[in-house]
Order: C-alpha cells, then sequence, then structure tokens
C-alpha cells in the first residue's frame, strides 16, 4: 500500500469520529463564551474548524502515567512502553483488505475533488457575476452616505454595483472588493434599510470576510463529505453575521433601528430570487434571522474580570483534553500482514521472531508498568529494554533484561510478566514467538 493512499484512509477512519469530537467541545466552549460578545464566539468556532480539520491528520504517543497520578504526582514522571517501533497506547492499526482499502480512497479523494471544483466554479461565478454588473455612480444623498459608510469602517478601493441576477446586497472580491445590490435597492428600500445594508457589508469588507471564508472553505475540503462539517460551517457563518451585526448597529443610530431595518429587508427579499449559484458574503447568508433580532434587542452583559479569564481557560483545557484524547485514539491503516512474514524457517518446532509490532497488536490484558518511589527520588530515568518469549497461548514464559538502569528493571519485569496475549497464528497454528518491549520511564518537568 503507497504512502498515499495509507495516508488518505487513516485521515478518512479518522476523521469520522474525531470531527464530531472536536464539534462537540467547540460547541461547549461557544455556549461557555457566547457572554463575551459574538468576536468570542466566532473565533471559538473558527479554531474548531481548525482544529478538525487538522486534528485527523496527527498522530501522537499517549504515556501511561504513574500509579497515583490522579493525587498529584502528575509532576512525578511517565512510563512509556514500546515494541520496537510501536507504543502501546499511541493508537490502533486497523487492517483492511486491498480491494475495500482502493475503493474508499479513490470514492474519498472524488469527493473531495468534487467539493474543490464546486468551490472553484462558485468563486469564478462571483468574479464573473462581478465583471458583469454595472457600476453606481452615486450622488447628493447617497454619495455623502456612502463616503460617510466607507469612512467610518475604514474601507478604501471599494465599489458599489448593480445587478439583476441577486436578492439582495452581496460583498465578493479579493483584493478589488465590490459591493453588489439589486438593480432598484436603492430605488425601492428606505434611507434608513440601505444605510443598514451598507453597514453591515462594510464591516464584512472591513473583515475581510469573502476572503476569509474561501480560505475556510479550503481548510473544511478533506472533512467537506462529513455531515457534521456543513453544521461546522454554519456556525462560523452565523458568528460572523453576530459580529457584523454588531459593527453595523454602531454605526446607525440605535441598536432597535438597526433591527427594524433587518426586518424590513428580509421581508422586501422574500419574493426575489437569486437566479445564480455564487460564492460570496450576503447580509443574510445565515438563517438565524430570530436570533439575530434577540440579540439586538437585548441588553448585552459581557463577561468581566476574572470570569472572562476563567471562561478563556477552560476553553484552553477543553482543547487541549480533546486533542490529547483524540490523538490518544488515532487508528493506523494498514495492509494484513502476511502470516509467514516474520516466521523463521530454521527453527520451525521452537519460538518464532515476530515484528515488534505484530506482538503489541495482540496484548489484551496486563499490570502498567509504576514508576519505583526511590528511583523518582534519585532522579533515575532511561529504557529497560526486555526480550520475552510468548507462549502457545499468550502467556509469558520467558523474560529477560538485557539493558536499562538497575533501579527500574524490577518494575518493568514485574508489569510485563502479567500480560496476556492472544495466540500467535502461523499457517493457522498457534506458535511462541519471541521480541522486545520497551518500558521507557521519564521524569516530569
Amino acid at each position: 500500500m503507497s504512502g498515499l493512499e495509507t495516508f488518505v484512509l487513516g485521515y478518512l477512519v479518522n476523521s469520522l469520529w474525531q470531527v464530531p469530537l472536536v464539534c462537540l467541545a467547540g460547541y461547549g466552549c461557544a455556549r461557555l463564551v457566547r457572554r463575551m460578545g459574538p468576536q468570542a464566539e466566532h473565533w471559538v468556532w473558527v479554531t474548531t474548524l481548525l482544529i478538525a480539520a487538522i486534528l485527523p491528520a496527527c498522530t501522537g504517543t499517549v504515556a501511561w502515567l504513574p500509579h497515583g497520578f490522579g493525587s498529584g504526582a502528575a509532576a512525578a514522571g511517565t512510563v512509556q512502553v514500546e515494541m520496537g517501533r510501536f507504543t502501546q497506547i499511541s493508537g490502533t492499526t486497523l487492517h483492511l483488505p486491498p480491494g475495500l482499502r482502493h475503493g474508499a480512497a479513490i470514492l474519498y479523494l472524488g469527493l473531495v475533488l468534487f467539493f474543490c471544483g464546486r468551490l472553484v466554479w462558485g468563486v469564478i461565478q462571483s468574479a464573473s457575476l462581478c465583471r458583469g454588473s454595472k457600476r453606481l455612480a452615486l450622488a447628493g444623498e447617497w454619495e455623502a452616505m456612502w463616503e460617510r459608510c466607507c469612512r467610518v469602517f475604514d474601507v478604501n478601493d471599494v465599489e458599489i454595483a448593480s445587478t439583476p441576477k441577486i436578492a439582495g446586497p452581496l460583498t465578493v472580491g479579493f483584493r478589488r472588493r465590490t459591493l453588489l445590490v439589486p438593480v432598484d435597492f436603492l430605488e425601492t428600500a428606505e434611507a434608513s434599510d440601505v444605510e443598514a445594508a451598507l453597514g453591515h457589508e462594510l464591516a464584512h469588507m472591513q473583515r475581510r470576510d469573502f476572503a476569509k471564508n474561501v480560505f475556510y472553505e479550503l481548510v473544511a475540503l478533506p472533512m467537506s463529505y462529513h455531515p457534521m462539517t456543513r453544521w461546522l460551517k454554519s456556525q462560523i457563518r452565523q458568528s460572523r453575521e453576530l459580529v457584523c451585526d454588531a459593527k453595523a448597529a454602531e454605526f446607525v443610530t440605535t441598536r432597535e433601528l438597526y433591527a427594524r431595518s433587518l426586518l424590513r429587508l428580509a421581508s422586501m427579499m422574500l419574493n426575489q430570487t437569486q437566479t445564480v449559484n455564487i460564492h460570496a458574503i450576503g447580509i443574510f447568508d445565515a438563517n438565524i434571522l430570530e436570533r439575530r433580532i434577540m440579540n439586538l434587542m437585548t441588553k448585552p452583559r459581557e463577561m468581566k474580570g476574572l470570569l472572562r479569564v476563567g471562561s478563556a481557560a477552560i476553553c484552553v483545557v477543553v482543547g487541549v483534553a480533546t486533542c490529547g484524547s483524540a490523538l490518544a485514539l488515532h487508528l493506523e491503516v494498514n495492509e494484513p500482514p502476511p502470516a509467514t512474514a516474520t516466521a523463521t524457517t530454521q527453527a520451525p518446532k521452537g519460538p518464532v521472531r515476530v515484528a515488534s509490532g505484530t506482538v503489541a497488536g495482540a496484548k489484551i490484558s496486563g499490570q502498567n508498568p509504576t514508576y519505583p518511589a526511590d528511583a523518582r527520588k534519585a532522579h533515575v530515568s532511561g529504557t529497560v529494554v526486555l526480550e520475552a518469549i510468548i507462549s502457545k497461548t499468550g502467556e509469558i514464559t520467558s523474560l529477560q533484561v538485557t539493558s536499562g538502569p538497575e533501579e527500574l528493571r524490577q518494575s518493568a519485569m514485574d508489569a510485563v510478566r502479567t500480560w496476556q496475549y492472544k495466540p500467535y497464528l502461523l499457517n493457522g497454528n498457534p506458535r511462541a514467538v519471541e521480541t522486545t518491549i520497551n518500558v521507557t520511564y521519564n521524569l516530569g518537568g
């Protein structure tokens, strides 16, 4: 199996369960920081998207903790058990038949390419719509309003244009940003509603939300197949609209007047249809009008002082714990090892030398090594290397130390002697095996 196929399948298998786990943690953090304002909630959802996209591609090692970790011994040291290049609790190997591996990899890559093509097509359509629009030559009251909006939001090098193909105001463009409005928008909408719409869209331009949104879509491509991805992106859109509402409401006289303008704009756009499906940022991107109105009409109660710092600290702890848990259960997808690949032919009746990783995956029970108290006090650390023979029934019948600190050897021997394995089968018959086990003792910082 090629390295690319291994990575693709590993990402696919791990994202199936890691994405919902990260989304659940993000939901809890978003609820916790909601009183800190929409900007904090938005950053929580953006961080959740980045973690959910990156985490399935990572691998990690989680060490066994010494006895008494929960009672204050966290800094005393850790014990990590390895068998060759395999770390005992760093993950699990998932073996798939060749046909299933190839089919899953091809299907997954096909879906990613489909969503990538759809994103590219949406950006192209947006650029085409912008080129086909008619630039508006504002005069009098409208010109003064436009200049005032640009000055308040500190947005330069922007244009306003009209097109009959959209139902409401939209923001498009990377470097050259353009505000698109329906052809009759200035004539049919009230001046206060136009001012609210301009404020909202210029807030998007100030934040460069069009470029950010394209970036978020690119980041989400590897997990675009997952149903939770769509929900996660909708949370980003919703929190982004709340952020722009807060900015735009400061431009209008009161939050209440801005909320009323949103209601009138929504009713105006209700009977209009958009003739093209494009990638753009609009005033009603997220279907949460009721929440936006309630958020504007309710007096904000923001967190301050220690409560704000404590909430942020909890979010960091939840994020670290979620990432650590996901990495601890990371799955590796590989080909099934040949039954005779590691067997030695010179001694058919004695123990066969078996690859360390193959034996490690067959362990089913046994005690975890503990860090000796005397060794901790003496600041002794290192790796104890053991040579083991495992019987046909999976019990350790011979165990010898080949190297390692003297103070740590007995602890490693006592724990490993209790281990039980699944019987190793060679051509369908159970065989005794010989392998190497590494027990690493690390002192905490």
